[in-house]
């Protein structure tokens, strides 16, 4: 059933939410794409197929719930919406994710019940919180349960990492690339959900810490450290002369792995003592240079790079 959708009292500019969730719709309402300020969109418990291309006149959408319905094509335009933060496609017949989904920002995909592979789930994590059945996504922190009703429960299951080593990862950077800095921690915080990892930089000093016996201690208890290579990096004398230098030692005794990321252009990589240690990008084109698709891409891969480094450690 398609019908157009009417709300008493409000005109389509009032309506912000829209709950359809259960009423026997086998396709979108054919005019909902007029309520452009929908900022949460509900179709769960349907028998939607198919996804339209209008879904990007919703330009102020941040939640959208298709969980429960015959879904099995994510269309591209999905994940070209700019503000959308949470879509939930539980319980669809969903295999694979459209490439267009790494350009996205989302915090979190719901994609239970999905005949994905873990692999293509795996990828997903990289980016952004993944809620999966845990028999479906082998490394999974999150249970998913159907009640009666069709409303869907996430319950936290957290993992047991007693028994893993734990790693510490130093991240070195000038504060006049802070941007970066909070880029590759998004990209790391789903990391720590599945792996024994600490994440350290001088962000987490406090007023009365003794600042230079914390860094020190940080650089100590470092497996892994992540350089953002940038021309105030390399100018910074305390970084080269406290940070990296300290750091190379370690790395020559196989006490840290290094990963250089290029953040901008900047010369003297060779002298500095980097250019034995491979960076997810090549220094030829930097982060800034990229566009955001790119810039996604490489950090997944430097945090492919770590789960790998952590696997092979275990």
């Amino acid at each position: 059933m398609t019908y157009p959708i009417e709300i008493k009292g409000k005109t389509k500019k009032q309506v912000t939410k829209l709950n359809l969730s259960g009423c026997k719709l086998t396709s979108f309402p054919e005019n909902i794409f007029e309520y452009t300020n929908l900022t949460k969109l509900v179709l769960s418990n349907n028998r939607i197929k198919v996804i339209p291309a209008d879904i990007l006149k919703l330009k102020k959408l941040k939640m959208l719930d298709l969980s429960n319905n015959e879904i099995k094509v994510l269309h591209s335009a999905v994940f070209k919406l700019p503000k959308l933060k949470i879509p939930n496609v539980y319980g669809n017949q969903i295999k694979k994710f459209p490439k267009q989904v790494f350009e996205s920002h989302l915090e979190k995909i719901i994609v239970g019940k999905n005949p994905m592979e873990n692999e293509e789930i795996e990828k997903i994590s990289l980016l952004c919180e993944v809620v999966a059945d845990k028999n479906q996504f082998s490394s999974s922190t999150i249970k998913v349960e159907e009640s009666n009703k069709g409303e869907v429960k996430v319950e936290d299951m957290k993992k047991d990492k007693n028994t893993e080593q734990k790693h510490s990862i130093f991240i070195s950077y000038s504060h006049k690339d802070m941007e970066w800095l909070g880029r590759v921690k998004t990209h790391l915080k789903p990391l720590a959900r599945y792996y024994s990892i600490d994440e350290w930089d001088d962000q987490k000093l406090r007023t009365s810490d003794k600042w230079k016996e914390e860094i020190t201690k940080a650089l100590n208890n470092a497996t892994i450290a992540i350089l953002l290579f940038s021309p105030d990096f390399m100018a910074s004398d305390f970084i080269v002369n406290n940070e990296l230098q300290p750091l190379l030692d370690n790395a020559k005794s196989g006490g840290v792995r290094i990963m250089p990321v290029f953040v901008r252009p900047c010369a003297m990589f060779e002298e500095s003592g980097l250019s034995d240690y491979q960076a997810p990008s090549g220094k030829e084109r930097t982060l800034i240079e990229m566009n955001e698709g790119e810039i996604d891409r490489t950090l997944m891969k430097l945090v492919e790079d770590i789960k790998h480094f952590i696997n092979k450690n275990k």
